[in-house]
């Protein structure tokens, strides 16, 4: 169990999971910054992916859709992605009114260190647990993702 901390804590899964939450942040943060990758943060990172991928579609609308963004919110992400270089975003010959976003191959190739870099951190942060107590967290997580993720409109 977490030593030192009060029982009441211990037995507190809210008190958990944000503590368990802030300390994989940060350790994924620092481990990107040691690769010179400090600019890229989880959102960044579920952007360049959900593009890479393709299933949430290539305007903004739809890949905030996606994402459970507002878009005001992807709006800042994808300024930076664009002026990084990782993303271009180009009119829409279809709708000149639209615009289409990809990814760049500099931004698949960052994708891909991060990837590196993050599975890294999942199997230290993993170490020592059992595949079934880290596929039961994971199926855990998600199901509290599902549960108070609001729907998609």
């Amino acid at each position: 169990m977490a030593d030192g901390l009060p029982r009441a804590l211990r037995e507190n899964a809210l008190f958990l999971a944000a503590r368990t939450a802030a300390a994989v942040t940060q350790r994924y943060r620092d481990a990107l910054a040691a690769a010179g990758l400090a600019d890229l943060g989880a959102a960044e990172l579920a952007v360049l992916a959900a593009l890479e991928d393709g299933d949430a579609g290539d305007h903004p609308s739809s890949l905030a859709k996606a994402l459970h963004y507002e878009k005001s919110t992807l709006s800042p992400i994808l300024l930076h992605l664009k002026e990084a270089g990782l993303v271009l975003q180009e009119r829409d010959p279809r709708d000149a009114r639209a615009v289409r976003l990809t990814i760049t191959r500099k931004g698949s190739r960052r994708r891909k260190e991060a990837d590196e870099v993050l599975a890294r951190v999942r199997d230290e942060l993993f170490a020592g647990l059992s595949k079934k107590a880290v596929r039961h967290w994971s199926e855990v997580c998600e199901a509290m993702l599902v549960a108070h993720t609001p729907p998609r409109s």
